[in-house]
């Protein structure tokens, strides 16, 4: 079997399919496995900044994991969250919940025991919402399992994920703050707070704080591509990087391998292709998938671009939060109205005057990121794909930020590093435009349109061809599922298959 993307689903998915003694072949384009879960020395030497994801709960929640993470030390801050104003003040997502309602009641009293009273019973069934959420769609054993423990409340909670965050906010706090605080978490997407759906992605990233905490592997994110890439040479796998794929090969109505850039030919009894949608259409052959496929694929919606820094500090960002200054991600985006606006801006094509900002501190609880008493900055926000302003401007803008809430930043800088949306295309053509999550998260292009119904659950009508990324169900972020599920249809049918030949050949004897 060929596995087409060195990224965590396609080794996920060669994982799988090794351990059930198929042999596999991973190839990659890049010089490095791994995708968006890669670390290195990119400012100055001792200082490990991971290049795209940072934080790790859905790798810490996902069934897709079991028996992979556990090889890993994770460092996992009591603050995961802290959401900062300008004015010092802060409402911060603890693992603790105890002290989230705490949090949330000092900046709007009735807000923080509107939360326990949202969240409890699903912490209560935990397994279910784990299962229910990071499952194959439709996840109908575990979905139906959550149903029966929820009953009403259940009708009322997929209402409520129906809604925008800050629909759900106003709704839910009565308080303009503790709904940006929930439509905070909604920017690790490309989702607006005013987006339909984007309370479902906002509530479980911020109940995945409490369920498992925001932690991250030790020594940066590239231990967890170490540990796959180890366990799948354990097996007997093969990974070649370097080894750009350029088309798949069909014939007779089968995929039958993959063709390099450099014309080597590889032959294959099954491809899966673990690359974003638009990047998947460029490899196939004309009318290898029907044309109404081939065009939702050629036609994928990406979202917003990032713009990622990391930075070299001589001391810890002194913001004036104290919650800020313990906890691991700061979402740098204080009012709810400025979320409508910076989003609004770069959805528009212009680089937000006051851009919104995911921060992560890293070496606040990992001293093995950098030299003692040195400490690494991770930072991003969204722009358009292509930036209408030079690379300057947008740090200069971020950096002012910074400033508005940690008086003091620029004083500490010993390097900095810049992606910008192209180069992060560069570096992995999945990114397309600088999206990390290989297509908007817009509700539709999410659950079975993600990327189409006949595609979801990794299978395709090609025969032999089967998809995996963050362009097929549940979409961006580290959790396996989709490789996990394109190994599991690829199982399926080579079981069907092998059952078939074995019919004929006893009919033939």
């Amino acid at each position: 079997m060929a596995v087409v993307g060195a990224g965590h689903n396609g080794l996920v998915c060669a994982v799988r399919l090794a351990e059930s003694g198929i042999p596999v072949t991973v190839l990659d384009q890049a010089p490095h496995p791994g995708g968006g879960v890669t670390s290195g020395e990119d400012t100055l030497p001792g200082f490990v900044h991971d290049h795209c994801a940072g934080f790790f709960p859905l790798t810490l929640a996902s069934p897709s994991f079991e028996g992979l993470r556990e090889s890993l030390d994770w460092d996992n801050p009591p603050v995961a969250m802290a959401h900062p104003f300008v004015d010092g003040t802060a409402i911060a997502l603890h693992r603790d919940v105890g002290a989230t309602v705490a949090s949330l009641e000092a900046a709007a009293p009735g807000a923080g025991r509107a939360w326990a009273d949202l969240i409890d019973p699903l912490l209560a069934h935990r397994e279910q919402v784990l299962r229910a959420a990071l499952s194959p769609f439709p996840p109908l054993r575990p979905g139906l399992a959550l149903a029966a423990a929820l009953r009403r409340d259940g009708v009322e909670l997929a209402r409520r994920m129906l809604a925008s965050t800050a629909s759900l906010g106003r709704e839910l706090f009565r308080d303009e703050r503790a709904t940006a605080w929930l439509s905070g978490s909604a920017m690790h997407g490309d989702i607006t707070p005013g987006a339909a759906g984007g309370a479902a992605f906002a509530l479980f990233l911020n109940l995945l704080g409490h369920l498992v905490g925001w932690g991250f592997p030790r020594g940066g994110a590239g231990r967890l591509t170490d540990a796959l890439v180890g366990r799948l040479v354990e097996l007997g796998g093969d990974l070649r990087c370097g080894a750009p794929v350029e088309s798949i090969l069909v014939r007779d109505g089968r995929a039958t391998g993959v063709r390099l850039r450099d014309e080597e030919e590889i032959a294959a009894d099954a491809v899966v292709v673990g690359v974003s949608a638009g990047r998947l259409a460029a490899m196939l052959p004309a009318r290898a998938l029907p044309d109404r496929l081939t065009t939702r694929l050629r036609s994928w919606r990406y979202g917003l671009g990032t713009f990622k820094v990391d930075y070299a500090l001589s001391d810890p960002v002194p913001w004036m939060s104290r919650d800020a200054r313990e906890a691991g991600v700061v979402h740098v985006a204080d009012t709810l109205p400025l979320l409508f606006r910076s989003h609004q801006e770069a959805g528009a094509g212009r680089v937000p005057a006051e851009p919104t900002l995911v921060v992560g501190q890293h070496t606040l609880h990992d001293r093995s990121r950098a030299p003692a008493d040195r400490h690494t900055l991770y930072l991003y926000t969204h722009v358009p794909q292509r930036l209408d302003v030079d690379e300057a401007d947008v740090v200069e803008r971020i950096e002012r930020r910074l400033e508005a809430f940690a008086p003091g930043f620029r004083a500490l800088i010993l390097a900095r590093s810049v992606r910008s949306p192209q180069r992060l295309e560069a570096e992995n053509p999945s990114l397309v435009g600088g999206d990390l999550a290989g297509g908007s998260f817009e509700i539709d292009q999410q659950l079975i349109f993600r990327p189409a119904p006949e595609l979801f659950r990794g299978r395709t009508p090609l025969a032999g061809l089967y998809i995996a990324g963050a362009s097929v169900h549940p979409g961006g972020g580290v959790h396996g599922v989709s490789g996990t599920s394109a190994a599991r249809m690829l199982l399926a049918d080579a079981t069907r298959l092998g059952r078939a030949r074995s019919r004929v050949a006893g009919l033939r004897s």
